[in-house]
């Protein structure tokens, strides 16, 4: 098999499960492109937590346990 018999094979799989193959340069710049995924990733960041984060959440809910049981021992 030749590089260019891997091409069409490749193209060919695209086309059956993918979303085809792009056949020109498209219409984003490289600009664009860049300044969407960071965006895009920006978004994604403020969904999701960093292992520091979730160490001190889970911190703070072992702390407030601890109060909560003192103050219910107390009353």
């Amino acid at each position: 098999m030749q590089m260019q018999d891997w091409v069409v094979e490749l193209d060919t799989f695209a086309e059956i499960y993918g979303k085809g193959v792009l056949v020109d340069a498209g219409k984003v710049s490289h600009k664009q492109a860049t300044e969407k995924a960071e965006k895009e990733y920006r978004k994604y960041q403020v969904k999701t937590l960093s292992p520091v984060e979730k160490a001190y959440l889970k911190t703070i809910k072992t702390v407030q346990k601890q109060v909560e049981k003192k103050t219910k021992g107390k009353q």
